[in-house]
């Protein structure tokens, strides 16, 4: 059996609602006297119910495609910036590396994961970035590099999305009933890891009895973080490309 890996934490909700569903019938469709299993599998599928609830019903972002598309624009925006300032930052030239070590110790002093964090942890972050970004040295610095374009483009998007982020709240507060999918998304990521975690043990403990479902859920999960990673891989060499252009 291959090893089941944990479910990648870039996993849409859509995609965290489904693995954790398929996961749970497996489970169910097994059939083992597992107490562990008994346990948490309810726990998994209601989690995983009421993701699929919330994502029928459209609660929570009624503006969804629109906020998600604005926070991947940021997100390239401020991977493309980070990425030209790292090679300025490596280039044997006093004035554009001294530059770029400035703005790149603002983006550090903020986090390595600015765009993994939730949407209002990335927007307080940014917003910070942005603040000391119009401070005298690295306002000057911005220009050294002739980065003041897309210092502004990352500006902008910041500002569009947490203008989408605002009319989606306003749209969603007068719903109630239905979980919003993506407050769970993380919580279920990890109770679904846990029972990963159990099953690679039991694996080992006790194969015959485990062989059949770990294999099934190793196919399951294993195969949902290939497409995740091919997808990342893609994301990745799009901002790459939009880097180069802009030192272009």
């Amino acid at each position: 059996m291959n090893t089941i890996d944990h479910l990648n934490s870039h996993a849409s909700v859509t995609e965290t609602a489904d693995i954790s569903n398929s996961v749970s019938v497996a489970i169910e469709s097994a059939a083992l006297t597992d107490e562990f299993l008994t346990r948490e599998t309810p726990l998994l599928k209601s989690k995983a119910a009421a993701m699929v609830a919330g994502i029928g019903a459209e609660r929570g972002k009624a503006m969804k495609d629109d906020v998600d598309e604005t926070d991947a624009l940021r997100d390239s925006k401020l991977l493309a910036l980070t990425q030209f300032l790292r090679a300025q930052a490596t280039w044997n030239n006093a004035t554009t590396s001294e530059a770029a070590d400035t703005l790149l110790r603002i983006i550090k002093s903020h986090g390595s994961n600015i765009t993994r964090a939730s949407y209002e942890k990335e927007s307080a972050l940014l917003d910070s970035i942005l603040v000391e970004f119009e401070k005298p040295i690295p306002a000057a610095a911005l220009v050294t590099l002739n980065l003041t374009t897309l210092a502004g483009e990352l500006k902008a998007a910041q500002t569009q999305f947490k203008a989408l982020y605002q009319q989606s709240a306003t749209l969603e507060s007068g719903k109630a009933g239905v979980v919003s999918p993506s407050s769970i998304r993380k919580e279920t990521i990890a109770v679904l890891n846990t029972i990963i975690d159990y099953l690679n043990v039991m694996y080992t403990v006790s194969p015959r009895g485990y062989i059949g479902l770990s294999n099934k859920i190793a196919e399951l999960v294993n195969s949902l973080n290939s497409k995740i990673r091919t997808r990342l891989t893609i994301q990745k060499a799009e901002a790459q490309k939009t880097a180069t252009e802009t030192v272009k």
